[in-house]
């Protein structure tokens, strides 16, 4: 491959074999690095081949892995990109799944996935992107995040919420939101694919433990305020 890999760095692999094609491809965090064609089938299964093994090469040339693995997963089919990690923690509060799109209408209604590792690591690249359809935009959080915790007290950060300060946004009407982040450009803010505002080159600061995603605006048992990234105007 092309893409020289820093120790301490946390990455994305995929190594997937396509029978039909015979060609074996190597995806570093969900971009083609390398590929090989016309590769004979693997034989994980044949007990005279080596076995499928984790964490060093075949005994003839020992070479062993130096660092963390998480969240490994085998599947017996080829993914293409538009498939990725799908089975993740969740819950889901007084809310129903309507049209293709989730429909958060009631008192305390919120849906919330845990465990996300990279998302807590200092000056980590991100970007997040979901389509709103708003009945009432009054200081509602479209989207924060959180440290796991058990105790009551934990570190809150709002990337979405409706604001004065922020785009005015149509209630009752579907529209584009796109937030990136990135040290070197900052946050910057897209509403229905155009730029809206960038800030400045910026530190985030994820305390570098798993957070918890939630969209709706269930805060309870936080005691601490949310810090504010992005605001978009209420009506």
């Amino acid at each position: 491959g092309s893409k020289t890999i820093q120790i301490n760095t946390w990455y994305l692999l995929t190594f997937a074999y396509d029978l039909f094609s015979t060609t074996q491809m190597i995806y570093i965090d969900g971009i083609l690095d390398c590929i090989n064609r016309t590769r004979a089938p693997l034989q994980i299964t044949n007990l005279s081949y080596i076995p499928l093994t984790i964490g060093y090469t075949s005994p003839l040339a020992p070479y062993y892995f130096d660092g963390l693995i998480d969240q490994l997963s085998l599947v017996e089919w080829a993914k293409n990109t538009n498939f990725g990690p799908n089975e993740i923690n969740k819950i889901s509060i007084n809310t129903t799944f309507e049209n293709n799109s989730l429909l958060l209408n009631k008192i305390k209604s919120y849906f919330q996935s845990s465990n996300f590792v990279l998302l807590g690591i200092d000056n980590r690249l991100y970007s997040f992107s979901i389509w709103i359809n708003p009945f009432q935009t009054n200081g509602t959080i479209i989207l924060y995040i959180f440290q796991n915790s058990s105790i009551n007290t934990k570190w809150c950060l709002s990337f979405l919420r409706f604001n004065t300060q922020g785009p005015y946004i149509l209630t009752y009407t579907w529209t584009h939101i796109v937030q990136t982040y990135s040290s070197i450009n900052g946050v910057s803010l897209y509403i229905n694919g155009s730029l809206f505002n960038a800030s400045s080159p910026c530190d985030y600061h994820g305390g570098n433990t798993p957070l918890t995603i939630t969209l709706g605006s269930y805060i309870d048992n936080i005691n601490e305020t949310c810090s504010n990234f992005v605001f978009i105007q209420e009506n």
